[in-house]
């Protein structure tokens, strides 16, 4: 990572801890000018990062602040497509979790009429198969968020540890190249490994605006997925490093 990277970072680092950074104060403590701060932010709010504001910039989360309803309909095409492509990795029979997303509830819509036993903290995965006469839905209990529409907590984790599935389907917050999978709260970060560890065959969906984002809580390493279903070309950097870790990619 060169200097401006290592910089960068620390301005995000700063950004994600207390939700604002002011540009003389950045540039005081890191010992450069403002102009240079200044071209830093930029590019942060270039890459999705951060939004600039006068004096500064503030933390830019888009779609993770967005009330569940409405993040359906951002990049919506996109994640019908992911939603398609992750379909067949699905066979009759199978027993699955599903954990609660907007892509994931796209991903849901193809199992209708699929017979398949489907357990899930969502809410709206569970109304939206509840009434298919082949599916068996399983809706894991715990403690209603609603700005998720989902059951978090002990008791969801308690539901996950009791059952073995055959494969595991989740989302993610972010995919950050050296942090990994990132989410933007415990609760899910905590949910999503008690998934992966009951399960035979992980597979994450992520559209590309995930890509290249810090979330606040580290979930799990690149490495620990079976199968990455995504809706467009990686990078050069993730393509690497997903292939230096075996994973298998799908692109939608």
């Amino acid at each position: 990572m060169g200097i401006t990277e290592q910089r960068q970072q620390l301005i995000l680092d700063e950004l994600l801890r207390h939700g604002r950074v002011d540009v003389k104060a950045t540039a005081a403590i890191l010992r450069v000018s403002a102009e240079t701060i200044r071209r830093d932010l930029k590019d942060l709010e270039g890459s999705g990062h951060a939004r600039r504001v006068y004096g500064g910039a503030v933390v830019d989360r888009k779609e993770g602040d967005r009330p569940f309803n409405e993040r359906t309909r951002v990049n919506a095409r996109e994640k019908g497509r992911i939603a398609l492509a992750a379909r067949p990795l699905v066979k009759d029979g199978m027993k699955i979790f599903i954990d609660t997303g907007t892509t994931t509830l796209a991903f849901a819509r193809h199992l209708l009429g699929r017979r398949v036993a489907i357990h899930t903290n969502s809410i709206d995965i569970a109304a939206l198969l509840c009434t298919d006469p082949e599916a068996d839905v399983v809706v894991l209990g715990g403690e209603m968020k609603p700005t998720y529409k989902a059951l978090f907590g002990h008791q969801t984790l308690a539901a996950i540890s009791e059952h073995f599935y055959d494969m595991a389907v989740v989302s993610i917050g972010t995919v950050h190249a050296e942090h990994g999978f990132m989410d933007r709260g415990q609760d899910e970060a905590l949910l999503r490994r008690a998934a992966l560890k009951q399960s035979r065959r992980s597979v994450m969906l992520a559209d590309s605006s995930k890509f290249g984002r810090l979330g606040t809580v580290r979930t799990f390493a690149l490495g620990d997925i079976g199968a990455l279903v995504t809706d467009g070309p990686l990078s050069t950097e993730f393509a690497e490093l997903f292939q230096k870790t075996k994973v298998d990619l799908i692109h939608a």
